[in-house]
């Protein structure tokens, strides 16, 4: 760890020998040499006194342990990161859970624009109902859906009630319940994704979900 002044550090010995460090850092090999070059050119007459020697020593001891201290939480700072990206690929199959389980309508320009979804099934299903929920709870729209594999579905909304009245701007909270060809109930809903890959940017875990690539710090639970 460096220790970092406003000023250069400059020693003047008896001998007009100057010991300087133009950077205004010194590093624990860097105060050693500065000590030991202090020692050599001192006065016999009038060395170093035992206070002065002992507060130098200190100084040099603590910067030692800096030193060690630094390398040590670097090591460990590496083991993390190695630790979270082999976590981050155990999770590829996952069920994985973003927390994100509404989409956003907005109106420009007085012409609303279709929302895209995903939404994930865990299993083959005959039939089932998209049901879209305002912030009240409320079901403003459901959407019949036929038959279908296994798989992450893509959907539209065109942004429109069951009245056929665009809806009001803010979020809206997608499920859907369906009926899988064992006659079994399902649900699922939006943000709820199996890790399907997973890629590294910069340092930076990013996993699959769906059709979009998502941060590892944004997945909020991931199910066996």
């Amino acid at each position: 760890m460096d220790v970092t002044s406003t000023t250069s550090v400059t020693r003047t010995t008896s001998n007009d020998k100057v010991v300087s460090n133009p950077n205004a850092q010194l590093k624990s090999q860097d105060f050693m040499k500065l000590f030991l070059t202090e020692l050599q050119y001192q006065d016999p007459t009038k060395p170093m006194d035992n206070e002065q020697m002992l507060q130098e020593t200190s100084q040099m001891t603590q910067l030692q342990t800096n030193d060690e201290l630094k390398k040590s939480l670097n090591q460990l700072v590496s083991q993390m990161n190695s630790s979270t990206q082999f976590s981050s690929i155990s999770m590829i199959g996952k069920i994985a859970n973003t927390g994100k389980d509404s989409v956003l309508v907005t109106d420009e320009a007085n012409s609303p624009h279709n929302v895209d979804f995903d939404l994930y099934f865990g299993n083959s299903y005959k039939s089932g109902t998209i049901k879209i929920t305002d912030r009240n709870g409320d079901v403003v729209k459901t959407i019949d859906l036929k038959s279908g594999d296994k798989g992450v579905k893509s959907f539209e909304w065109d942004g429109k009630d069951s009245n056929g009245k665009y809806v009001d701007d803010g979020t809206y909270k997608i499920t859907a319940d369906y009926t899988t060809t064992n006659n079994e109930s399902k649900t699922t809903k939006l943000g709820l994704y199996p890790v399907s890959s997973v890629k590294f940017d910069k340092g930076e875990a990013y996993v699959k979900l769906g059709n979009n690539y998502v941060k590892l710090s944004d997945i909020k639970e991931v199910e066996g």
